[in-house]
């Protein structure tokens, strides 16, 4: 079967026409801020000719031909996450809160990671699982480069983990997919799209879908997204879990800018023909009952891992969340939390991590050739008498250093150097 023919289960002849001529235009570029280190008015100033999302606060459509964002030291420094606009629509629906306990199931890159968090403001714990490995060290990458300190990453088998069932107030699954969706942004996913390639996919979605439902809390809500166009994985994935449990949707807001298919109209779908973003499907559920969320008021957590003997000396690793964790799941992390620093016999050593998590008031300022210096990985020189952990530009730190007589050793991470 086609492409287009197989979309007919569901799409009018007219709106397939349409769906396919908008795969030869542009695609559009989005990004979300991280306030924490960067103002709507400050980001405007900068960059006046962006425009707001039309839904989602704090985050922007711009022309990659005007503003190269990836390129700039603002992406390095964490201020935005460069998101695709349709994407920003699942966090934002499940809309996550301070306290909760959170799980990101298929997580990298990990920009609904970073919304979520964002909507959490920092508070609860938000479990970030990705099957792949490297792909879950790239997930770490960017949640070190946006600071986040509530988040908890992992390479997990979840099905083969035991004792979550009913375990968490809010779960994101945005399930592997045949990837039409991305049609415009990759010649690569348009050749390699099969109709096998969809029922194949359809069958992991439908594991994964129950798994989830399995672990969420009576009262708790599920928000599962697609970046496929295919009813098979979409519409009918859903109605799999809804006919396999108790399972209810809550529709989701009417937009012109939104397709409703009739055969499920409290779902969406996001065509790059009416949506400024590319293909994705939405749908909000949520298990019956409700819900009990744990004390928010409860004490940060810490944590240390011990590694092995440098010299002399044992390394400890200190890690931090703002509430107690589920044990198994920080047992079995990559990253248990915030990663504070690593004490090395009597000496301190902040983390990469900690620095773009903490204030930059008492770091110290790069001029732009320091920076170009730092950022190389080249030492650099300070004549004052203060104590510094961090170096910062523009009011927000670049990384750590360790300052030894008047000498600032460079701990920007060897990965990010250029």
């Amino acid at each position: 079967m086609d492409f287009k023919n197989h979309l007919s289960s569901y799409l009018a002849k007219s709106d397939i026409e349409q769906l396919c001529l908008s795969f030869d235009r542009p695609e559009q570029k989005g990004l979300i801020l991280n306030l924490n280190k960067m103002s709507d008015e400050q980001f405007i100033s900068l960059f006046p000719n962006v425009k707001k999302h039309p839904l989602v606060e704090h985050a922007y459509l711009y022309d990659q031909n005007e503003y190269e964002f990836g390129k700039m030291i603002f992406h390095d420094l964490g201020c935005y996450y460069i998101q695709d606009p349709s994407a920003a629509l699942v966090s934002y629906f499940l809309s996550p809160k301070e306290g909760m306990q959170v799980l990101d199931m298929c997580a990298a890159p990990g920009g609904k990671t970073v919304q979520a968090s964002f909507l959490m403001k920092g508070k609860g714990v938000l479990y970030s699982n990705d099957l792949s490995h490297s792909r879950a060290q790239i997930l770490l990458s960017n949640v070190e480069r946006m600071g986040l300190g509530n988040v908890v990453i992992s390479s997990l088998n979840l099905s083969k983990i035991d004792g979550l069932n009913n375990s968490f107030d809010a779960i994101i699954l945005d399930a592997p997919c045949s990837g039409s969706g991305m049609f415009r942004k990759s010649q690569e996913m348009k050749d390699d799209w099969t109709y096998e390639k969809v029922i194949k996919c359809q069958s992991i979605q439908k594991e994964l879908i129950l798994l989830a439902y399995s672990m969420l809390k009576e009262g708790g809500k599920l928000i599962y997204s697609t970046c496929s166009y295919s009813f098979e994985e979409d519409e009918e994935v859903v109605e799999y879990l809804l006919t396999n449990s108790n399972a209810k949707l809550i529709p989701l807001v009417d937009c012109s800018l939104f397709y409703h298919s009739l055969k499920m109209p409290e779902t969406i779908h996001l065509f790059p023909s009416k949506f400024p973003g590319e293909g994705h499907f939405v749908a909000l559920i949520q298990k019956p009952g409700e819900l009990l969320m744990g004390d928010k008021c409860e004490q940060e957590f810490h944590m240390q891992q011990k590694q092995a003997s440098k010299g002399s000396s044992i390394i400890i690793n200190n890690y931090t969340l703002p509430q107690k964790p589920i044990d198994i799941l920080v047992k079995y992390a990559i990253r248990p939390g915030l990663f504070v620093n690593s004490v090395i016999g009597n000496k301190e050593i902040i983390s990469h991590h900690y620095s773009h998590f903490v204030s930059a008031k008492e770091s110290y300022s790069l001029n732009e050739y320091e920076l170009k210096r730092y950022i190389h990985g080249e030492t650099l020189v300070s004549n004052d008498n203060k104590n510094y952990t961090t170096v910062s530009y523009l009011g927000n730190n670049v990384g750590a250093v360790n300052k030894v007589n008047n000498v600032l050793k460079n701990l920007y991470p060897k990965g990010l150097r250029r």
